[in-house]
């Protein structure tokens, strides 16, 4: 085999494994994890795109039909308050380096912090 043919073969491969990461994403990286909010922003670039800051990670919460058709931006930014903390079902990869978020796709509940775990 030459050279040239390994070259396009090992090319091709690559391709495959990133399109389908890419198509398989949502499917993949989809996962349900708890969140304390410390603030949050309106992105001024693009309407329905907002910015959760969170004390581990920030996410974004955008209307993405790529991930499961999500068009509810706008309602679930208003339900998130600095301070709560949120049980939130996210897609992605966060990559702190880089300007890749996870997005929130939905609130799944809001824990309370505050209540005692006995009771006297």
């Amino acid at each position: 085999m030459s050279k040239i043919s390994m070259f396009f073969g090992i090319i091709i491969i690559l391709c495959v494994l990133v399109f389908g990461f890419v198509f398989f994403e949502p499917i993949f990286t989809e996962e349900v994890i708890d969140i304390k909010v410390t603030n949050k922003e309106v992105w001024s670039g693009e309407k329905g795109r907002y910015f959760i800051f969170t004390d581990k990670e920030v996410f974004v919460n955008e209307n993405n039909y790529y991930h499961n058709n999500k068009s509810n931006a706008d309602e679930i930014y208003r339900l998130f308050f600095a301070g709560n903390t949120y049980r939130v079902k996210v897609v992605g990869l966060y990559i702190p380096f880089l300007p890749r978020f996870r997005n929130i796709l939905t609130i799944m509940e809001k824990r309370d912090v505050n209540n005692p775990l006995i009771k006297e």
